[in-house]
């Protein structure tokens, strides 16, 4: 065979596999958010993607403070759903973004006690000697908690700072610590202990549009179906 007709369809073969995986790749969103509400976005994205089949979708979760000092960083993500609507704020002032914040939930924080009864749990504090919260200076969560602590002149004995509100839940439900400060919509779903619920205006939760490409899943979050949803899973 000819060596210029090999070489035809050679390079005719290799351009048209390279168009056809750029035809079969599908576009990726990015969302960072905040550890409390990961379970619940799983659930809303599996929605989604169900009549949305042409896109990826990565979640990564930690704490709102860290997830918006990677923002300012260059992070590349596309939503951002902070436990607060400072961060949020901040974030779109500093990167003069068009869409501003909006609010996506409101969460209730709850103080869990495994070994213990009924729901007067704040009464019950001063006989633990070990308790679990997340970092009140990058956790919301954390924030409200410690604020609850310090109102009601509280001191334990070992404080178990952990890093987001979900890691504190995790210290409590595997009984690493008597008792602590975790998200409602974790803790709703254990039947032993003793639970109050203390729902602030400081768990307004917002979410940030942070590249276009994620509108859609912005939009979808923000349908009273969602927002039914959200409140199931133990939201205001």
């Amino acid at each position: 065979m000819d060596c210029s007709k090999i070489r035809h369809t050679f390079l005719t073969l290799f351009f048209a596999f390279i168009l056809c995986s750029c035809q079969d790749k599908k576009p990726t969103i990015n969302i960072a958010v905040a550890s409390n509400f990961e379970s619940t976005l799983k659930l809303i994205v599996g929605n989604f993607k169900s009549q949305n089949k042409a896109v990826d979708i990565n979640i990564i979760s930690s704490s709102s403070g860290v997830l918006a000092n990677q923002i300012l960083n260059d992070a590349p993500y596309d939503l951002f759903m902070s436990a607060d609507k400072l961060k949020p704020e901040i974030i779109y002032s500093k990167l003069n973004l068009k869409i501003k914040p909006q609010e996506y939930a409101i969460g209730k924080l709850a103080l869990w006690i495994p070994n213990s009864s009924g729901q007067q749990c704040i009464q019950k504090l001063h006989t633990l000697k070990t308790l679990a919260i997340a970092n009140p200076k990058i956790a919301p969560y954390g924030k409200v908690a410690q604020t609850i602590l310090d109102h009601n002149n509280i001191k334990i004995e070992k404080h178990i700072q952990t890093s987001n509100a979900t890691q504190a839940f995790i210290y409590i439900k595997d009984k690493l610590t008597e008792g602590g400060f975790a998200p409602y919509s974790l803790v709703k779903g254990q039947e032993n202990g003793c639970i109050e619920i203390f729902e602030d205006k400081e768990l307004s939760q917002y979410m940030l549009l942070l590249d276009p490409i994620a509108a859609d899943l912005y939009d979808y979050i923000l349908t009273d179906k969602v927002r039914k949803l959200i409140k199931t899973s133990g939201y205001q």
